[in-house]
């Protein structure tokens, strides 16, 4: 699955409002860039970022949260474990570069998903 940024909205000073585009690159015929678009806030604070997925992203974030290194057995499961580990990884290196979210965040702490 490939993620491709589509817009982004300052909400305020710390939060900020993506678009994303998600495409299956598997299948590209049936599942095209412009076919699945989704929407996550992050929040971007001194040392702690926050990401609130929205829409069909919200269970796609639970189920990769509950089950990070193995994939359901359902097509529809394996399919919201999908996005959900994708986006996951698109919001750290979003988040790593610093580009929108300037704070750093510690050492310690890895990005919180809240939903």
């Amino acid at each position: 699955m490939i993620v491709r940024l589509g817009t982004v909205q300052k909400l305020s000073v710390s939060a900020y409002r993506l678009t994303l585009d998600l495409a299956d690159e598997e299948d590209r015929q049936a599942w095209d860039f412009g076919d699945c678009t989704v929407r996550i806030d992050l929040h971007d604070g001194p040392g702690k970022h926050l990401s609130f997925p929205r829409g069909p992203l919200r269970p796609a974030f639970e189920l990769s949260s509950l089950m990070p290194a193995e994939a359901p057995s359902t097509p529809e499961g394996r399919l919201l474990w999908e996005m959900g580990k994708t986006v996951h990884h698109y919001v750290d290196r979003v988040f790593e570069a610093g580009i929108l979210c300037p704070f750093k965040e510690q050492e310690n702490d890895a990005p919180e998903r809240m939903s």
